[in-house]
């Protein structure tokens, strides 16, 4: 590969990753980044990985959030319990 080539591919590597990496930054895994079949193969195979790292990062944010829902459902129901206990006795 001649500078020439390799300058290209840091090119295209840059301007493929600059827009979801961006968004990851401030937290926004969502960015979806466009694989070119045209690019060099070791260009694409750095697009995959990021856009698997994003993927993976994004979906184990959405658990996260499931579980803090769940665990503030649950929080609430036991509130609630205790709230009933303590009325009960109260009477």
């Amino acid at each position: 590969m001649n500078s020439l080539n390799e300058r290209d591919n840091l090119d295209r590597l840059y301007g493929a990753l600059t827009q979801a990496l961006a968004k990851a930054t401030v937290g926004d895994y969502s960015g979806e980044i466009e694989i070119d079949p045209d690019n060099h193969p070791r260009v694409n195979e750095v697009l995959v990985g990021v856009q698997v790292l994003l993927d993976v990062i994004n979906e184990q944010a959405r658990e996260i959030e499931q579980l803090k829902a769940q665990n503030t459902t649950n929080q609430d129901h036991r509130v609630t319990l205790l709230d009933e206990v303590l009325n009960r006795s109260a009477d």
